[in-house]
Parts: structure tokens; sequence; C-alpha cells
């Protein structure tokens, strides 16, 4: 992929991260996020676009060689269950997940940096970080009975800011004017894995 294609990408992602970083702020009463937490990264599916591929694929080429190993190691392992399970709603740990940690951290994608406040989705509904039935995000205000947020309960244990959702979902980030002035063209998504088998076994 061009170069000039990858700046502008990396230029796009500095300036939704920006907001993406307030608005954590603005909820991180309700956010247990730290580093060394890696529930998102445990089980899921990661739907990455061509062009978040190919830019977490510049940090995949940087790793040593050992974290390397271990990375296509998780992905050669990954396709044998994958190609023993229903592919459609393959649900696994993230390959790029090594000791607890993410080793394409500052290259990760739109999923991997808006997960964890509430999210509203196109069609108005709220959708719940799946870490608050760990105890983690927003769970302190979560009414089970009704899978909700409680609004007694916010009011009760005194918080400064009411939790808000916010249209987080891949496809409004990657329509936001940002993109639209870059004319950045995402291409197709798949699971990123899938574009990492594809990788490693032209290999």
């Amino acid at each position: 992929m061009q170069e000039e294609v990858l700046a502008k990408y990396t230029y796009y992602i500095e300036t939704i991260q920006k907001e993406i970083s307030r608005i954590f702020e603005s909820q991180k009463e309700y956010i247990c996020c730290a580093e060394g937490c890696s529930y998102c990264c445990e089980e899921g599916m990661y739907p990455f676009s061509q062009l978040e591929f190919e830019y977490i694929k510049l940090a995949f080429d940087k790793l040593d060689d050992e974290v390397k190993q271990k990375v296509v190691h998780n992905l050669r392992e990954l396709e044998k269950e994958y190609i023993q399970n229903n592919k459609e709603h393959f649900m696994h740990k993230c390959p790029f997940l090594i000791d607890g940690r993410c080793s394409v951290y500052n290259n990760r994608g739109i999923i991997c940096r808006t997960f964890g406040v509430l999210t509203e989705n196109s069609d108005g509904d709220l959708t719940l970080p799946s870490c608050i039935k760990n105890g983690l995000n927003y769970s302190k205000v979560y009414d089970p009975v009704n899978k909700g947020i409680d609004e007694k309960r916010v009011q009760e244990l005194g918080y400064s800011n009411p939790p808000k959702p916010f249209n987080l979902s891949r496809k409004n980030m990657m329509s936001l004017s940002v993109a639209k002035n870059l004319e950045l063209d995402f291409g197709e998504s798949r699971m990123l894995i899938e574009w990492f088998f594809d990788l490693i076994n032209e290999k």
C-alpha cells in the first residue's frame, strides 16, 4: 500500500484517538481499563478493514523475532481451530496478546481503541462492554435484570457525571469528516486473523 495512504491513515488515527481519549476521560469514573488488563482481548472476532490491516502489519513487521514467532504460532493454532469451527461466528483470543499485553498496541484497530465505554449503535440500541460481567467497566451501576444502567444507583453512589453512550461503531468512525476529508478508502472488512492467515501462508 502506498506510503501516502498510510501517512493519511496515521493522521486520521491520531485525530480520532484524541476524541476517543476525551470520551474515556469523561467516563473515567466507570472505567477500569488499565495496563495489564486484557479481558477485551481474550474473546472476540476483531473486524478489521484492509487499511487497518496494513497499519497493524507495519507494527507486526517491526516486532523482534521472538515476539513475532509467538504471534505466528498463535495464528497457526487459531487457523486450525478456525477450519474446524463455524467460521462465521469464530470467537477467539487475539493472537497479538503476548504475556497479557498487546504487542502492536500503537497500531491497534479501531475496535480495540473504542472498546470499553457505552456504545450506541446506528439503531439507537445500547451496547455495554462485555467486561461488565467481570465486575469491571460500568459494573457498579449495571442492572443485570433489566440489562441496562441503573440511574438510581448512579445517584446513590454519588458519581459526578452520568454514564453516557457514544456512537463509536466502526461504521461511524470510518465515516467521520476527517476520514472523508482525507479521502480514505478503508477497503474490505474481514476478521483480523483472516488477513494474517493469508500473510503467514504466503511465506
